[in-house]
């Protein structure tokens, strides 16, 4: 892939600016993430703290004019201190509920006889907590706008005298915090207890339950951001996330919250993001171009040395090239080292092309002096291969008659072996023939034993059948045993009267053969007597004919040695002849291969038979 070095350097600069830019866009996104983090969440605050402070205000206004108006409403003229009340508060009505149950009102409302106000939510949390209570907001029958009652006990000496009530109207509050928008996707609400919406900016959720504008708005959820444990929370809104913080309103149950879009609180990141890559983008480029044309310009003079290099690697190189050496970087010592290697291989190459051309004479006159004594040679070999074919004639008709002898002497020879081996199996049959001899006898001895055993068996059958018959009936059945024992008896003896008379007859015969064996042997032992004589004789004369054979063999060697060493002397004068010949063409290859590379003009240059190649002038390397 990257097999040019400028381009690696090219690439790995890029690579460290690329990645010196993501660092260091990366350390600003997190530092600014962190300012903005820090700033959202202080805005959140302000906003939320700002307004909660008009809301608290407001309230605070109310509940102290209502608290005020505890000790004229007990006087002579309760009505008057309601409608100063009322007037100065901007009351819708002011009145004044009783333990007994009447109710007097600023602008003249008679209760109807079912109406007790001691029943009513305003002065049950009034009395219940002791305190001025802000009511949950209600729609008023008569003006149909949002209204709120404040509401405030009244005691005399520590016993409730009554509970004073204002309903004031809060469209203007609600459009107040309608009005609370930080971003235009964000927005603010007032509730109640962290379950009831008292103002949003769509009207038709007022009075709904908190967790319609989101599921996580729970109770808990909305007192544990009151708390201030934390600026803010992340919140999902209409599928869209938001950052909510959450203030208490002081002096009733209210809480305000204020809600931020993500997607435009951090419009900035974004910004600050996409500015980075383009950033990146634009100096990587701006990068690439301006280090690509400086190693270009820096890469010139090395393209030139590598031009060279190839130049003279390809076998066709002009050694006379010089490469310029100026300046003191890297690429001016590469050019230094590569002047002294040419003018170094430049100095070789002469030494060897007036060498080649020395050798290649000196092979010349080789070639020629072992052609002539290679003549020589085959001539003196020619007439020892006469002399050596007329011994050879001679050899073969000696060896001839030897070879006569040596086989007359081995016929005798085997002769008398097989006249030896016949001798030695006569013994060997007499021998066995006595051995069977000897095992008839033994055979007619166990015979006689056999005949006397069957005798001894028909004795004792015979007594058996006399005790049997003395026994009576009892003894019948060993009758009839003892009478088939002694027929048994009686043919083995018969059996063994045969075989003895065979016996006998086989003895008798077998003494008449050894004795006709042993007269064979004596004759056999004659016919090796006289067959070794005549062996002794045939070999005398073999030796005779051997030893001649032996020294003439023995000079036919001489000769045929001394034709061997003419020989192998004629195929040495031609290897010496052939080598120097092939040291003429190596000669001339090497000079040859010398006349490829352009080289400087010598005097040993115009030796016969070579003529060097003139020199190129030497030039500056074109840059690539």
């Amino acid at each position: 892939m990257l097999t040019s070095l400028r381009l690696r350097i090219l690439v790995a600069t890029l690579v460290v600016i690329a990645v010196a830019l993501i660092i260091n866009g990366a350390a600003g996104y997190y530092t600014v993430k962190s300012h903005n983090d820090r700033q959202i969440a202080q805005q959140l605050d302000a906003i939320a703290s700002g307004n909660a402070l008009a809301i608290e205000e407001w309230i605070a206004a109310r509940s102290r004019m209502v608290e005020a108006a505890r000790e004229p409403v007990t006087g002579e003229a309760p009505t008057r201190a309601l409608i100063q009340l009322a007037e100065s508060g901007g009351f819708l009505s002011t009145y004044l509920g009783r333990p007994d149950g009447s109710l007097t009102s600023s602008d003249g409302w008679v209760p109807p006889d079912d109406y007790d106000p001691r029943q009513r939510g305003w002065y049950l949390a009034a009395t219940e907590r002791d305190e001025t209570i802000v009511s949950l907001p209600y729609v008023d029958a008569n003006t149909g706008g949002m209204v709120v009652t404040v509401a405030t006990p009244v005691k005399r000496n520590g016993r409730l005298v009554g509970v004073i009530g204002g309903d004031v109207v809060i469209d203007k509050l609600i459009a107040q915090v309608a009005a609370i928008r930080p971003t235009p996707s964000s927005f603010a609400f007032l509730s109640s207890e962290g379950e009831t919406l008292i103002a949003h900016p769509d009207a038709d959720l007022t009075l709904e339950p908190l967790s319609r504008v989101s599921e996580r708005l729970t109770p808990a959820f909305m007192a544990e951001l009151g708390r201030g444990e934390a600026a803010w929370r992340p919140v999902v809104v209409d599928e869209a996330d938001k950052r909510l913080a959450v203030t208490p309103i002081a002096g009733s149950d209210w809480e305000l919250g204020v809600v931020l879009d993500e997607h435009e609180a951090t419009a900035g990141l974004r910004g600050l993001m996409s500015a980075s890559a383009i950033t990146l983008v634009g100096v990587a480029l701006g990068a690439a171009l301006l280090l690509g044309a400086l190693l270009k310009v820096v890469f010139r003079r090395l393209l030139a040395v590598r031009d060279a290099m190839e130049n003279v690697a390809s076998g066709s190189g002009d050694l006379t090239r010089r490469l310029p050496e100026d300046g003191n970087d890297e690429v001016a010592q590469i050019a230094n080292a590569f002047n002294r290697f040419v003018s170094r291989m430049e100095s070789v190459m002469l030494t060897i092309r007036d060498s080649s051309e020395s050798v290649r004479v000196a092979a010349t006159e080789i070639a020629t002096g072992g052609q002539d004594l290679s003549r020589r040679t085959e001539n003196a070999a020619s007439s020892l291969q006469q002399t050596s074919a007329s011994m050879e004639e001679i050899t073969s008709t000696v060896e001839h008659t030897a070879e006569s002898s040596r086989q007359a002497n081995g016929l005798a020879e085997s002769a008398t072996s097989v006249a030896r081996r016949g001798g030695e199996a006569v013994d060997q049959v007499v021998t066995t023939m006595q051995g069977i001899t000897d095992s008839s006898r033994r055979i007619s001895e166990i015979v006689s034993v056999m005949d006397g055993i069957a005798f001894q068996t028909n004795l004792l059958a015979l007594n058996a059948s006399v005790e049997a018959a003395r026994a009576g009936e009892q003894g019948r059945g060993f009758a009839v045993v003892a009478g088939e024992v002694r027929q048994l008896a009686s043919r083995s003896a018969e059996a063994a009267k045969q075989i003895k008379g065979l016996i006998d007859t086989s003895a008798a015969r077998t003494e008449e053969g050894a004795t006709q064996v042993r007269q064979a042997g004596e004759t056999m032992a004659e016919l090796v007597e006289s067959v070794t004589r005549v062996a002794d004789v045939l070999g005398e004369i073999t030796a005779a004919t051997g030893e001649q054979s032996d020294g003439i063999g023995q000079v036919n060697v001489a000769v045929s040695e001394l034709d061997r060493m003419t020989q192998q002397n004629a195929a040495l004068v031609e290897e010496s002849t052939t080598a120097a010949e092939q040291l003429k063409d190596q000669a001339n290859r090497l000079a040859e291969a010398v006349g490829g590379f352009t080289l400087s003009q010598c005097s040993n240059a115009a030796l016969s038979g070579y003529e060097a190649r003139p020199a190129l002038p030497s030039r500056e390397a074109e840059p690539a």
